[in-house]
């Protein structure tokens, strides 16, 4: 017996309410999958409305700053600039999506309320008559349900979705131990032999990647308090202070990529966005080649260079190339931008500086200690990471091709599961142990996902859609290191359900 387990249900589609009526341009073409399909966009799946007015994506993309903020839902566009200072949820999220196709961002955000929509209404401008990415096939009835029944699960426990006080304990544990560890490295040689430095260095390593895993990760999904306030401090405390990295390249690389486009190839910033020339073969899209045969052996070296990666990645690609994959980037402010040079200059201060000439710390006790910590945080993210998306488990839309299914599937059927059931494992991996649920319900803090993984579950079976799950996490991980090494066989393409 295969060691995932799928939920279906074989009455399902009876059950589902009928498919909108969608016209697809017989103008249709597939972008230039040498350019990773940027900046080339699509014509609208939508028949065109002769009384509307019509925007290409081009003209929407423009209007992305505080002056002019101009988003789309589905075929309609909308000019929400009045909005910005008035929205509950702050400017920033909007100027964030400002310019750009927030069709399933908008209902992962508002999952259990019509009011949002209601307001939106009244800044309706026009239509668009071509988009970005190609869009998902509108919701026939599964994520309305799922919405409906978590939504019913909170509201009958009077439970808070985004109650900070999980979130805060927790943070709270792993800046002691991140802080120990690092005045006992500070002190170095001198004070402490080389197996407890290498020790305490380990532990520095991994706590420096559990606020990244809970407090971040749950504030850049605007999942852990109410107010933009929490989100801000705990999206940058663990982030930009803690880690010298950058919040707002998360926001643009995972939010606004990733948790839409996820696995989709040429669109998924975690996806290389080209079919030849990256240095890892995930997708069956990109051309084969001996360089990747053992992939499955060099990437796991290289895993541990993921926050490196990231400190410089926030410059090089956020900032001076302004986009993240292929996602294009909103400029910051000045002042975002001068927060973030004054986070990473304090960063370097207080992380390096600092336990050299204050502490007196020696310079190869303290390279080796810095260096052992890194490698331990960028495999800690990266076996978290790619365990949970990047498997023979998984399916590899492209963006190349019209996205046949709903939005919500698609974050099923890209998604891995494995070890529910267990407090450790979702302690240790920020619950995305949980990753399908964490994928529809991005904005619930991530310690309710237990809760309502099966209330998903159940709704999965009534539609027949498949909930990808593992035992544990050395299954997870073993099937990763299976797909690297399948996807790096010449010649050989990884069979996917979408895949004819």
């Amino acid at each position: 017996m295969s060691a995932t387990h799928t939920l279906t249900a074989t009455a399902a589609s009876k059950q589902a309410p009928p498919q909108p009526q969608l016209v697809v341009h017989e103008s249709y073409k597939p972008a230039d999958p040498h350019a990773g399909g940027r900046g080339k966009g699509f014509p609208s799946m939508f028949k065109a409305n002769p009384k509307e007015k019509q925007f290409t994506w081009e003209e929407v993309a423009q209007h992305n700053t505080e002056e002019s903020a101009w988003c789309y839902i589905g075929n309609v566009v909308y000019d929400i600039t009045p909005w910005l200072n008035r929205h509950p949820g702050g400017k920033e999220v909007l100027l964030l999506t400002a310019g750009r196709d927030i069709s399933d961002l908008f209902v992962t955000y508002h999952p259990f309320t019509d009011r949002a929509a209601e307001v939106l209404a009244k800044y309706k401008i026009g239509e668009i008559s071509s988009t970005e990415f190609p869009q998902f096939a509108p919701d026939r009835g599964f994520y309305r349900e799922c919405r409906q029944k978590v939504g019913e699960y909170f509201r009958t426990n009077k439970i808070d979705h985004k109650d900070p006080r999980a979130g805060l304990w927790r943070l709270g544990v792993f800046l002691a131990l991140f802080f120990v560890s690092y005045l006992v490295l500070a002190q170095g040689a001198s004070a402490w032999s080389w197996p407890v430095r290498f020790a305490f260095a380990v532990l520095l390593g991994v706590a420096q990647a559990l606020p990244l895993l809970h407090t971040m990760h749950d504030a850049s999904h605007l999942a852990i308090g109410s107010t933009p306030m929490w989100w801000h401090v705990m999206g940058r405390i663990p982030m930009d202070w803690l880690a010298g990295a950058s919040v707002y390249s998360w926001y643009n690389q995972h939010t606004i990529g990733h948790h839409v486009y996820t696995n989709v190839q040429g669109a998924d910033p975690d996806v290389p966005v080209k079919i030849e020339g990256d240095i890892r073969r995930i997708t069956p899209f990109q051309k084969p080649s001996t360089f990747y045969k053992y992939q499955h052996l060099y990437l796991m070296v290289l895993y541990g260079a993921l926050g490196i990666k990231f400190r410089i990645q926030d410059v090089t690609d956020t900032i001076l190339d302004g986009s993240n994959g292929a996602i294009r980037v909103n400029a910051q402010s000045n002042y975002m931008l001068a927060l973030q040079a004054f986070t990473k200059c304090f960063w370097v201060f207080w992380r390096i500086v600092l336990p050299i000439t204050y502490f007196g710390c020696d310079y190869w006790s303290f390279a080796w200690t810095f260096l052992v910590a890194e490698l331990v945080t960028g495999y800690y993210l990266a076996f978290n990471f790619q365990v949970s998306h990047v498997s023979p488990e998984a399916i590899w839309p492209d963006v190349h091709f019209p996205l046949s299914d709903e939005w919500a599937v698609n974050q099923l059927l890209t998604s891995i599961d494995y070890g529910h059931g267990s407090w450790l494992t979702a302690l240790l991996t920020g619950a995305l142990n949980y990753q399908s649920v964490h994928h529809l319900f991005p904005s619930v803090s991530q310690y309710h996902y237990p809760a309502i993984a099966p209330i998903v579950q159940e709704v999965c079976k009534k539609y027949g859609v498949r909930y990808n799950y593992l035992p544990d996490f050395t299954t997870a991980f073993k099937a990763h290191v299976k797909h690297l090494k399948d996807m790096g066989e010449q010649g050989i393409e990884v069979p996917h359900p979408h895949m004819h």
